[in-house]
């Protein structure tokens, strides 16, 4: 069972956070006219009010109303205490579910349950679709019109937004998902068409929260009307991440990761033993809300507009990239003590084949590891032209072995729902595309490990892979792959699609990957990284000769695109 934090999505504001919060909405709220009333609709234990509160003059705080809501009636208790040992104000708390109050009659009711709100202040929960549960996703789909995967915040910014007056001010807190992933692309829309776009923190890696998710402040004011919406405007960004090398020479000592958004400007600063990089700028978003919000420097897109226009194509034109297969049933499916297994329900060697997961990866080639032994029960293959589960003879000891593992494959509800047998592997892929040259990548990684495979293996749901379209054509698929693990795509990969994870991991999407750019193929520099690739995929390669070629390479593809190969450190 999830936990109660993960049901709720419930990570309380720290302090510090909520006071930076507080602190770029009070001038917004000093500024209006008359009485305000200031929201915060899942206020925990009520950090962000009171840090509302004390952001604010005391003349302006004696013409406002704080509102909070809180479902918990325990973390309720405390908020109103907390609320109550302030100086005399208004106040009007709720313990409740803020999306049940504010549900779709509030639309066309003339008295809603709750007053519209001037500011809201929010950090609000991030529970995704698969905790939520289908009827709940379902249900907050149809209630606030969501589109795509659901998640509760994405629920939250709908109520909000209905409980905000036009030409008032939102500052949340939400996670940093939404700026650069596909299924981000609902919420940018929302956000733009709704919303005039103030100032974007992207917080990353920064620790700030125990949650694994990684946050972002986003501060907007309500657009009035249609034509509101085509004012042209520029939104102010702020990204923090950690360094990359650790290295300090240069860097700004300040007191703590608050005080960079406080004061933001571009360059490398140390909170006590981490060292970050920041970059404040002004984004400029494309019309089209499928592209991801890239938070750059001037000098960050420049560079990244020069690689995009050497460019020839990218992967996604000539290559098809797809993720691993999806078992949902590893431990029955993947195993290394086939051979140990009684003969009786050993599977056929026929129906077993190696499999590459996250673990073999390695730049180029292969890592030896302990999973070298580890094969899949494959349960597909292709019969006229068409991909279907194998009909195994039921004498046979692959059958027995999958009728012994019945009861587990059976618990797997979705497949038989969906018309398939109980014995299948939910996402099988190509059964025919695994015999031909590949590149396999994992999905998370703190660098780049591209690796060839030539040895036939499965590719493992941890892992993605690449043929080209010409499937003969290996020197383009050796192109790509020494473009992949150059330290110039690297850094476009940084600037380009920053959704960086902790412990400096990056995802590798195949929405990021297919975006890789490609040089020329009749140039001198792709034909040389075509060679060293050979090389370094060929027989076995010294450290010296692999670090030497890897060079070779960096330099190469700095050169096709027409820029540095050393790690760009831009500063405005």
């Amino acid at each position: 069972m999830p936990t109660i934090q993960k049901q709720t999505g419930a990570h309380f504001t720290p302090p510090d956070l909520a006071a930076v919060v507080a602190e770029r909405i009070a001038p917004h709220v000093e500024a209006m006219r008359g009485a305000a009333r200031i929201l915060d609709p899942a206020c925990g234990d009520g950090n962000l009010l009171v840090a509302m509160a004390s952001a604010l003059s005391a003349a302006r705080l004696r013409r406002c109303t704080l509102s909070g809501v809180e479902e918990d009636a325990e973390s309720f208790a405390l908020l109103r205490r907390r609320i109550e040992a302030l100086p005399a104000l208004a106040t009007d708390l709720v313990c409740g579910d803020f999306l049940d109050i504010v549900d779709d009659a509030s639309l066309y009711s003339s008295a809603p349950r709750l007053p519209l709100s001037d500011a809201i202040i929010a950090n609000p929960p991030y529970v995704r679709t698969q905790v939520l549960g289908a009827a709940r996703a379902q249900a907050l789909a149809s209630r606030f019109d969501l589109r795509g995967r659901v998640d509760l915040y994405q629920a939250f910014l709908v109520a909000m937004t209905r409980q905000l007056r036009p030409g008032g001010v939102l500052g949340v807190i939400t996670s940093n998902r939404f700026l650069t992933t596909r299924g981000g692309a609902s919420i940018r829309h929302f956000l733009r068409s709704r919303y005039e776009l103030l100032e974007i923190v992207d917080l990353g890696d920064t620790k700030l929260f125990e949650a694994a998710v990684l946050p972002a402040l986003v501060f907007a004011r309500k657009r009035c009307g249609e034509r509101d919406s085509l004012r042209a405007e520029r939104t102010a960004f702020v990204r923090i991440y950690e360094s990359v090398d650790g290295i300090r020479d240069n860097a700004e000592q300040v007191s703590s990761v608050t005080d960079l958004v406080r004061r933001p400007r571009t360059g490398r600063f140390i909170v006590r033993d981490r060292s970050y990089d920041v970059a404040a700028g002004t984004l400029e978003m494309d019309s089209d809300d499928a592209r991801p919000w890239t938070l750059l420097t001037s000098k960050e897109n420049s560079w990244v507009e020069q690689v995009r226009a050497k460019a020839t194509c990218r992967i996604a034109d000539v290559a098809r990239i797809r993720v691993g297969i999806k078992t949902t049933a590893d431990s029955v499916f993947i195993r290394d003590d086939w051979e140990e297994l009684p003969q009786a329900v050993r599977p056929a060697a026929h129906h077993l084949k190696p499999v590459l997961s996250h673990d073999d990866a390695a730049r180029w080639r292969r890592r030896v590891t302990s999973s070298a032994a580890r094969m899949v029960l494959y349960t597909h293959e292709v019969r006229n032209g068409k991909r279907r589960a194998i009909r195994f003879d039921e004498r046979s000891a692959t059958w027995r072995y999958l009728l012994a593992n019945r009861e587990r494959l059976e618990s797997r509800t979705y497949v038989v729902d969906a018309g398939r047998h109980w014995y299948e592997i939910w996402v099988p892929q190509d059964p025919q595309g695994w015999s031909v040259p590949k590149i396999v990548f994992p999905d998370i990684s703190p660098e780049p490990r591209f690796f060839l495979d030539r040895g036939g293996s499965v590719v493992d749901g941890n892992c993605y892979w690449i043929t080209t379209r010409d499937l003969a054509d290996e020197e383009l698929l050796l192109l790509i792959l020494g473009v992949a693990n150059s330290s110039v795509i690297a850094r476009f990969h940084e600037l380009a699609f920053p959704n960086k994870l902790y412990s400096q991991r990056r995802r590798y999407l195949t929405q990021y990957v297919g975006e890789y750019p490609l040089p020329a193929r009749d140039s001198r520099e792709a034909k040389q990284i075509v060679k060293a690739v050979r090389v370094l995929t060929g027989a076995a390669v010294s450290p010296a000769e692999i670090a030497s070629l890897q060079l070779e390479i960096d330099e190469l593809t700095a050169a096709a695109f027409g820029v540095g190969a050393e790690r760009c450190a831009f500063e405005d």
